[in-house]
């Protein structure tokens, strides 16, 4: 480490900015130096003594020259800034704003937001029975050439199920059929088993007969085709070509 000698060079060595400031603070303490001591902070670079000091043998040699910008006094404000340090920067406080709410607006809303999703989940499930309705009623659409008993009751595609019904209105299973055999100018019972004991049971259908289902007779529709029929069903259904769901306990044709 290089040390300051009164009278001579500084000798030969590495510089190191720390310990040029610590000899400096050391030798400005003692009685025989004189002056003041001046820091520049340029580049790296430590000024040595600006004022003159006594050589060994009593005569007086000039310093060197001070390297970098000239500071008169080192305080100890900008001591640390003179060797790199900066004091770090004062986090801000976050102030969040202050939200005053209006408990009968909040409420409004909530109320009104509640009638449109009830509002709107109730005309989504109308359409959706709609829909499953159409489908369940036009699974195998009509037969335009078809005519009779057969054209009739194709007619009434989409009339809903009613009970106890015998109008376009609505039908029920033995109203329907009753009303197509009548606009076809065939008059038969109203009811399902009272049109049972009144056909004449057949083991080969044919399109316009009567198939019967249960023992006692329950239910009753119109035969088309192997595996099909035309009747109204039960509640939330409507007339269509429907599948035969199970073996019928008769075929009758009046």
């Amino acid at each position: 480490m290089a040390q300051n000698v009164p009278g001579r060079h500084r000798a030969p060595g590495r510089f190191n900015a720390i310990s040029e400031l610590k000899t400096i603070a050391k030798e400005s303490a003692q009685p025989a130096v004189k002056g003041a001591a001046i820091v520049a902070a340029s580049g790296g670079l430590v000024a040595t003594f600006a004022g003159p000091a006594s050589a060994a043998d009593g005569s007086t040699v000039a310093g060197p020259a001070v390297v970098g910008p000239q500071v008169g006094t080192l305080k100890a404000s900008n001591a640390l800034s003179a060797i790199g340090y900066a004091k770090p920067a004062l986090k801000a406080a976050t102030v969040k704003p202050v939200v005053i709410e209006d408990i009968k607006v909040k409420t409004e809303r909530a109320e009104k937001k509640a009638a449109e999703e009830a509002a709107a989940a109730r005309e989504a499930a109308s359409e959706r029975a709609s829909r499953s309705a159409s489908r369940t009623a036009l699974n195998v659409a009509p037969d335009p050439s078809a005519t009779g008993i057969i054209g009739i009751a194709q007619s009434l595609f989409g009339v809903p199920y009613v009970y106890g019904g015998t109008t376009p209105s609505g039908f029920d299973c033995s109203g329907f059929t009753s009303y197509v055999y009548r606009q076809a100018g065939i008059s038969i019972p109203r009811t399902a088993s009272a049109q049972a004991a009144a056909s004449t049971p057949v083991s080969s259908p044919r399109p316009g007969d009567l198939v019967f289902f249960g023992s006692p007779i329950y239910h009753v529709g119109i035969y088309v085709s192997p595996g099909r029929m035309i009747d109204a069903q039960r509640t939330g259904t409507v007339i269509g070509n429907h599948s035969i769901w199970t073996t019928p306990s008769m075929y009758g044709r009046i």
